[in-house]
């Protein structure tokens, strides 16, 4: 599909998370909650469910919820007549948001990056990108031999879905690079990793780091010897673009659904293995599922390149990146049950936690996903599992465990980065050691 392309030069600099006030303005008089009441958790979940809430942090026993104004007094009134308290945590969001980017402003390094339509040789550290710049990015990235980058798709707003493919044993030509330390390749059939990124749209941690990963991958030919590393680093290209333009807080895609006020499906509950399972049937819930299984053009693009994928036999691994928590999530999400191989993908997630935690100290845990955290189907995780049977699947949620949430300060990008790609070669040195030990492809 061919590029198209806006000859604009952008200079930026050290920012926190919002660019413009404008994306805040949807939130004036929005309220932060919080429950810490196990017995809160299913009425909690049930409001969400109708759209009278909107949980922004959880776990196993506490719910964090954003309250909008319209339905304030209804869930107060429901919360009450259920005999649960609750605490006010932020008064006004907007204004909280407005106050804390210019305290951030104030501490800031102030760094010039540039990234325009003809030089984006690196994604940028100090500042989150917009979609605009990450398509220029990737256009600077597909002049390597060894990276295809193509469109697998169109949004609902036909923006591209791009896929990056770094490919497996490219060193050649690349070794001086890394005298005497890439490994001879096991055999001629690599291994495949998928990483997806960016499918809820204000997560803009989710798709700074994956595109991080992308770079620092592609400038190390050793870690490809025997990987070929596929990458989704922005799947809801039209919500990522609403949350810079509206609504700071927005999660899903961008559709407009029949018959609603509402618009938008959660893409994370739309993919087809216990449909329905934690997700919701109203549009105006930010864990609305859609109509049906892939109606969504976004989860259709991701389904069938992951299915071209994997119909190689060998897809290993699979990690979809969200924020925030800190934590590393296996299957199952829509049941309690025991998902298959549930101890080798503990095993090999402790790796990664290990390692990410040698950088800078932050701290990762392994968790299940409905028993500690929540139940959800429809997830990109659950169908890999399910349908692709991938043998290691996990959802990992970024930095950080709550004191930003989704407003993240650029500031953390590149050591959020730089502990999970840490992690992420600890897990990759894992399942290729076992490859060569058994110079087969059975983990």
């Amino acid at each position: 599909m061919m590029w198209r392309w806006q000859h604009w030069m952008v200079v930026l600099l050290v920012t926190v998370a919002a660019v413009s006030g404008n994306n805040y303005e949807g939130l004036a008089g929005h309220q932060i909650w919080s429950l810490e009441s196990e017995l809160a958790v299913e009425l909690v979940d049930q409001l969400q469910a109708q759209g009278l809430l909107d949980v922004v942090a959880h776990t196993e026993r506490t719910r964090t919820v954003r309250v909008t104004p319209e339905f304030a007094s209804l869930v107060q009134k429901e919360l009450h007549g259920a005999g649960h308290n609750y605490s006010v945590k932020v008064e006004d969001l907007a204004k909280h948001l407005q106050e804390k980017e210019k305290d951030e402003k104030t501490r800031q390094i102030h760094r010039a990056e540039s990234c325009t339509a003809t030089s984006c040789p690196f994604p940028l550290t100090y500042s989150y990108m917009t979609f605009q710049q990450m398509e220029w990015y990737l256009k600077e990235l597909a002049k390597n031999p060894w990276v295809e980058v193509r469109s697998i798709g169109r949004s609902i707003l036909d923006r591209d879905i791009w896929m990056v493919h770094i490919k497996s044993g490219e060193c050649k030509g690349r070794k001086e690079l890394y005298p005497n330390r890439c490994r001879r390749r096991a055999s001629s059939k690599p291994m495949a990793v998928w990483l997806e990124g960016g499918i809820h749209a204000r997560e803009w941690i989710s798709p700074a780091v994956t595109l991080q990963l992308i770079h620092q991958i592609t400038k190390d030919c050793c870690v490809t010897q025997d990987l070929d590393v596929y990458v989704v680093p922005m799947a809801n290209p039209d919500g990522y673009v609403y949350s810079w333009t509206t609504d700071r807080f927005w999660r899903k895609n961008r559709r407009s659904n029949s018959g609603s006020t509402c618009d938008g499906v959660d893409l994370n509950r739309n993919w087809d293995y216990h449909f329905g399972v934690g997700a919701s049937d109203e549009p105006c819930s930010q864990v609305y599922k859609g109509t049906k299984a892939f109606s969504e053009p976004e989860t259709q693009a991701l389904r069938d390149a992951m299915l071209q994928v994997a119909s190689k036999g060998n897809l290993k691994l699979m990690i979809a990146f969200h924020s925030y928590g800190q934590v590393l999530m296996y299957p199952w999400g829509w049941t309690a049950d025991k998902a298959p191989d549930q101890q080798d993908m503990v095993r090999l997630g402790k790796s990664f936690v290990m390692k990410a935690k040698s950088n800078y100290g932050t701290h990762y845990r392994v968790i299940n996903a409905a028993n500690d955290f929540y139940f959800a189907s429809g997830s990109t995780d659950d169908w890999s599992k399910g349908v692709l049977k991938t043998k290691y699947v996990y959802t990992l949620e970024l930095r950080d465990e709550g004191g930003h949430g989704f407003d993240l300060p650029a500031t953390k990008i590149l050591p959020n980065s730089m502990e999970v790609l840490a992690g992420l070669k600890a897990v990759f040195r894992k399942i290729i050691s076992k490859k060569r030990t058994t110079n087969t492809v059975v983990l």
